[in-house]
């Protein structure tokens, strides 16, 4: 079967712009390229990929677009800008005028604010992405999910896909908190633009997960979104702090297992196509 990886990265520590990333955790601050990708997932059949930004600076996106301009591999590129400068908007459509330029993706989990996406002053931005006819990859933590919700709910034309289930704290296996997740996830089942990332899940369990850690998961997700809305991802090299490339695509695989071809083909390679507009 072919595959489409719908979020990886790449990165070269040394461009100084990943605020995020441990000095001191060997797996992360080093330099990941092309070459690891091909190396790492030599033994699928991997035909495209969506290559996302892990800076929030304007010099990440064209960093990506670069890498994707010379590469047949990436066929779309999740790119920045700062939301809170109007004059970004110009930027944005110069962005836009990449054809591998897909979409935007705010860096909101690390924003102190949780009310960070309410801002009335982004409505600008939001507009224009739909315009442009781009995407908008929401990152965050089950305590963003109702704002997302809103946002979701507010721009019905805006092709919308949650990063990583939301990065459920699969770690702790709390009820409570499964619960809430689950209640507030489920609300998105009505809303027709709004995708889910099926990827980032080993990163949120323990160092000694199982299948059966993240089944609850994953078994929600095709639930409320079913196979129609629903996007594999690597999320790799970070997926590497628990597993490595063909590990959680395994993974990935035995979790779908009950699924049919058709339904897992959606998954794995259709719905990228289709969320992103990718021009395959």
């Amino acid at each position: 079967m072919e595959i489409i990886d719908a979020h990886h990265h790449f990165w070269d520590p040394s461009r100084g712009d990943y605020s995020w990333m441990p000095q001191d955790n060997k797996i992360l601050n080093r330099k990941y390229d092309l070459e690891d990708l091909a190396k790492d997932s030599r033994s699928i059949d991997l035909c495209k990929t969506v290559l996302v930004q892990a800076a929030a600076t304007n010099a990440e996106t064209e960093y990506m677009l670069n890498i994707a301009e010379n590469s047949d591999l990436v066929s779309g590129v999740v790119g920045w800008v700062n939301f809170e400068d109007p004059n970004q908007l110009k930027q944005l459509k110069t962005f836009a005028k990449n054809p591998k330029f897909v979409g935007v993706r705010p860096m909101i989990q690390d924003i102190p604010d949780e009310n960070w996406v309410l801002n009335k002053d982004f409505d600008i931005f939001f507009k224009n992405i739909i315009d442009l006819d781009l995407s908008f990859d929401a990152l965050g933590f089950p305590i963003h999910l109702d704002n997302f919700y809103i946002i979701a709910s507010k721009y019905p034309s805006l092709r919308f896909v949650i990063d990583h289930l939301m990065k459920p704290k699969i770690c702790n296996n709390d009820q409570k908190e499964f619960d809430h997740w689950k209640n507030v996830m489920s609300k998105f089942s009505n809303l027709d633009n709004v995708y889910c990332k099926f990827s980032g899940m080993v990163t949120e369990a323990s160092k000694n997960w199982t299948e059966d850690d993240l089944k609850p998961y994953i078994n929600e997700i095709l639930r409320i979104f079913t196979d129609k809305k629903i996007l594999w991802g690597s999320d790799w090299p970070v997926c590497n702090l628990r597993t490595d490339y063909i590990g959680w695509f395994n993974t990935a695989q035995n979790l779908t297992n009950n699924l049919s071809l058709d339904q897992k083909q959606n998954i794995f390679y259709e719905n990228a196509i289709k969320f992103y507009k990718l021009k395959i």
